[in-house]
């Protein structure tokens, strides 16, 4: 089950469980990890957010495919855009993310065999015994 997101009108799945997504995802970041330290730090302020802007353009394009970042920030590169639709993203990464253990747990739950009287008995009179080991001591 992937989740929906939605960002100026454009809807995008976010499925980390799906393996393609996950490796495109991991590829889009470590390639931003890596354009970002290309990343110029000093000189014309709009020069900076260009470059800025250009790291979120590719990074959705690396994951959804070519064009997406235009999509998403309808071709404006605004540092605040970015910025908003990256923390939106992350978000529901998260929550995909948060969803899909919370369902592995809850199904391992149900065949993980529990302990019957007999067995949650012995081990009550197990620490019982340990308690009063410690108390002669």
């Amino acid at each position: 089950m992937s989740l929906k997101w939605e960002y100026n009108g454009v809807i995008l799945e976010v499925d980390l469980q799906d393996a393609d997504f996950a490796e495109r995802y991991e590829k889009a970041f470590a390639r931003m990890e890596e354009s970002e330290k290309e990343l110029q730090k000093v000189g014309v302020n709009s020069e900076m957010i260009r470059g800025y802007c250009n790291l979120f353009y590719q990074l959705f394009d690396d994951i959804y495919g070519d064009g997406t970042g235009e999509k998403l920030f309808a071709g404006k590169k605004n540092a605040r855009m970015c910025d908003e639709a990256y923390r939106n993203f992350l978000a529901a990464a998260k929550k995909d993310a948060d969803d899909a253990r919370n369902q592995r747990m809850s199904f391992i739950s149900r065949f993980t065999p529990h302990q019957n009287r007999q067995q949650r008995r012995h081990r009550g009179q197990n620490k019982g015994k340990q308690i009063r080991r410690n108390e002669m001591s």
